[in-house]
């Protein structure tokens, strides 16, 4: 039986014993590297002859894709596969797997979370109390939330399932995604709508879709100045969706109320981030997806993706199918 090299670019956890669990329950031969490494040169020299990568947030380029000489399959720690070079796996036929069901519960929590916290004004009520005060702060009361409108900025599987907790709280829901069918929307009971419309009728508006060449930036000063003055910003997807320093002039100048992010442009932010200092912003850091079970989940289904395509059984769930048809069909 073949002997295969897994490696563990790197990884937030302090061990992988979930990971080994996952390999040795499946009777392959394996050797499996840790390396927590990012740069394209300290990885090269080790993934040379692996017949798997385990990425968290480690950079595959196409330097580095090239390099692989032996690579079956890369598994990604987590939905968003940003920080793959996905045409280029596809080129070499190198599938890249996610997790596609992790993380959605805690998510959509987190984020309806956000929305309470914007809408009862609860850091502001928190630090009143505080500094020894009581009965209602400065800045007004808040408006009811069933008088409210959440705007749903992609409408996957996490978005579907904000759309769905943000409706049991009351709230109208309207959702912009130009590659979901209608009929996810008329299920949910969400009003499907242009992106400017989105923009210019959301109280919260809450993004859920992932960062590709087309959302970089997508929300920037032109469309946050179609915003309403008194609605807020929440991103849950990556930072870079969303131009920050127009985010940081937006909110410095009464452009919109207000943001909550659980993502940052650069991760972790600057000490001095003119963002951090902003009184109108919560944050959260990259922890939206946290809970003890979603972890548990993450790291076995990142190991099973592994096993599946080194025992020769087609992976559940491939992100770079298109890639892989293109490079397939080209060498006909």
């Amino acid at each position: 039986m073949s002997r295969f090299k897994i490696v563990i670019t790197d990884f937030g956890a302090p061990d992988n014993e979930l990971e080994e669990a996952e390999l040795r329950a499946s009777g392959l031969e394996y050797e499996l590297v840790r390396l927590n490494a990012r740069s394209a040169e300290e990885l090269i020299p080790h993934v040379r002859d692996a017949h798997a990568l385990i990425v968290q947030w480690a950079p595959i380029s196409r330097p580095v894709i090239d390099a692989l000489q032996k690579c079956r399959v890369i598994s990604r720690y987590g939905i968003g596969v940003d920080m793959i070079d996905l045409e280029a796996a596809g080129e070499r036929g190198i599938p890249v797997c996610n997790v596609p069901d992790f993380c959605i519960d805690e998510v959509s929590t987190h984020t309806l979370a956000f929305i309470l916290a914007l809408n009862r004004h609860l850091v502001a009520h928190h630090q009143h109390v505080v500094a020894g005060n009581w009965g209602g702060p400065p800045g007004g009361a808040p408006e009811r939330l069933s008088r409210q409108t959440l705007g749903v900025l992609g409408l996957g599987k996490i978005g579907s399932e904000v759309a769905r907790k943000a409706k049991g709280v009351g709230l109208r829901v309207l959702a912009y995604d130009p590659y979901q069918k209608p009929d996810q929307a008329e299920k949910l009971g969400v009003e499907m709508v242009s992106l400017e419309d989105l923009l210019r009728q959301s109280d919260y508006l809450s993004i859920h879709c992932p960062l590709t060449k087309e959302t970089r930036h997508l929300i920037g000063s032109k469309e946050l100045g179609r915003m309403k003055p008194s609605a807020c910003l929440i991103n849950m997807a990556r930072g870079p969706v969303v131009d920050q320093a127009a985010l940081h002039a937006a909110l410095a100048g009464g452009i919109i109320a207000g943001a909550a992010v659980d993502v940052l442009e650069q991760e972790p932010p600057r000490p001095d981030d003119p963002l951090l200092k902003l009184p109108n912003v919560l944050f959260t850091p990259h922890t939206s997806s946290w809970s003890a079970e979603s972890t548990l989940q993450l790291r076995r289904d990142v190991a099973r993706n592994v096993v599946q395509v080194l025992r020769g059984d087609p992976p559940r769930a491939v992100v770079n199918q298109q890639a892989l048809r293109a490079a397939a069909g080209s060498n006909r």
